[in-house]
């Protein structure tokens, strides 16, 4: 079997195509995840409010929750190859007014904006693109290699590349190097195979009638959903996906502020809370492929949550354990402030290990069991279900947490992580008995 396994990999490493869409996604990945670290540090400076960092992760939800599912039709009736390659320019050329009009609070809401509307398409094509390229024998470890390395980008953006340039050299720096990411992944889709839309879906590029094209559009979402009645174990993989995405949403905003009033540190400092969890989710792809012939993906899945679950209890805690220091030490833990870095960090580590365990197995599924006809399609209904998921909670848990605090934020979380466990534990148990 590994033998197998190493022969698939060889084979996928000569693969140009492959590794081209490979490389633009480490790039471009990385790239917006950076742009949100640093968006995200910018506001949390300039306001010190965790409602204006819900309402920048918010601005980014907005166009995914009115064209996303409209982005996946688009996707399955236009080239993907052209459809990566002027994703990829549009971001660039999307970060150019940090450089322009400098570093203020509406510069930055209007990027987030902009970014976020072109990721719509992004998404799904790239998605969509894979088992184009690879053999449906390589399906499973092209995924495993492009999950691996877009966990990989979120620590080597988010964490590494975004604090360190900001810290070093200063927003100006790091947006410069953040267009020309974006544009060297536009060059590499370039170099992709075409992959012209079906012949029978042709006359909706060539936009002769809005009218035509709107209905055609209705049709493909209503096939997409009558899809996804018929597989319950395709649509509970959607919604395992979305609450992740969703928690990484809410955790996004409220990180800033949790640093802030637990550990009462600046801002910049989130790192040690998301460096932690970046690690842990590479260290969940390394143990996934170590028991992963041992445990079924819908065990792997509910053990996740659970752990999740708990982390988020776990750090809703820390909250009113640290007041009680801070109270007696003049408003800073002192001495305290390692053993709540500890806390704070291996609990993170955890979360980070059980987001792989959740996200990894769930998009396996989703890529197995898709059809290539409507794959676009589905994708783009993820995108919709992670949008909706997000859009309500960072509606309230920014103005939640400015008033009551972090910790309430974590219970609620944790509480719907539990019941999406529960609801989804027949589902779970049906397929591993498969």
């Amino acid at each position: 079997m590994a033998e197998v396994q190493e022969a698939v990999q060889i084979g996928l490493l000569r693969n140009r195509a492959f590794l081209a869409v490979w490389a633009a996604q480490i790039l471009s990945q990385t790239a917006a995840n950076a742009v949100t670290s640093a968006l995200i540090i910018l506001v949390a400076e300039l306001t010190h409010s965790n409602t204006s960092s819900s309402f920048l992760i918010l601005l980014a939800i907005i166009p995914a929750v009115l064209f996303g599912i409209g982005a996946g039709v688009l996707v399955d009736r236009t080239d993907r190859r052209f459809v990566l390659v002027v994703t990829n320019a549009l971001r660039g050329i999307a970060v150019l007014p940090l450089l322009v009009a400098g570093t203020s609070l509406t510069t930055a809401y209007l990027v987030n904006f902009l970014v976020a509307s072109v990721t719509i398409f992004f998404v799904p094509a790239e998605s969509a693109t894979i088992p184009g390229i690879v053999r449906k024998r390589d399906l499973l470890v092209a995924n495993s290699l492009f999950t691996f390395t877009f966990n990989g980008s979120f620590l080597l953006g988010f964490i590494i590349l975004a604090p360190i340039a900001v810290s070093l050299y200063g927003f100006e720096f790091l947006w410069s190097v953040i267009a020309a990411m974006f544009g060297i992944s536009s060059v590499l889709c370039a170099t992709l195979p075409p992959s012209p839309p079906p012949q029978k879906a042709a006359h909706l590029i060539s936009a002769e009638l809005a009218e035509r094209a709107f209905t055609e559009t209705r049709q493909g979402i209503s096939e997409a959903f009558h899809y996804l009645r018929a597989t319950p174990l395709v649509t509970w993989a959607m919604v395992y996906i979305a609450l992740t995405y969703t928690l990484i949403a809410v955790a996004g905003a409220l990180a800033p502020g949790f640093v802030r009033e637990v550990l009462r540190l600046g801002e910049r400092n989130v790192v040690v809370l998301v460096a932690p969890a970046g690690i842990g989710v590479v260290l969940g792809l390394g143990l996934l492929n170590v028991v992963g012939s041992r445990i079924s993906r819908a065990n792997a899945i509910g053990t996740g949550l659970l752990v999740v679950g708990l982390a988020l209890l776990a750090l809703a805690a820390a909250r009113p354990f640290a007041e009680v220091f801070t109270s007696r030490l003049g408003g800073v833990l002192g001495e305290a402030l390692p053993f709540f870095l500890g806390m704070v960090s291996v609990t993170a580590l955890f979360f980070g290990i059980a987001y792989a365990f959740i996200t990894v197995p769930a998009m396996t599924l989703l890529q197995e069991q898709l059809r290539d006809d409507i794959r676009g399609r589905v994708f783009g209904v993820l995108n919709v279900l992670v949008s909706i998921f997000s859009f309500l909670p960072l509606v309230f848990v920014g103005p939640l947490a400015d008033v009551w605090g972090v910790a309430p934020v974590f219970v609620l979380a944790a509480a719907v992580v539990f019941g999406v466990w529960f609801g989804g534990r027949r589902v779970r148990l049906k397929s591993s008995l498969q």
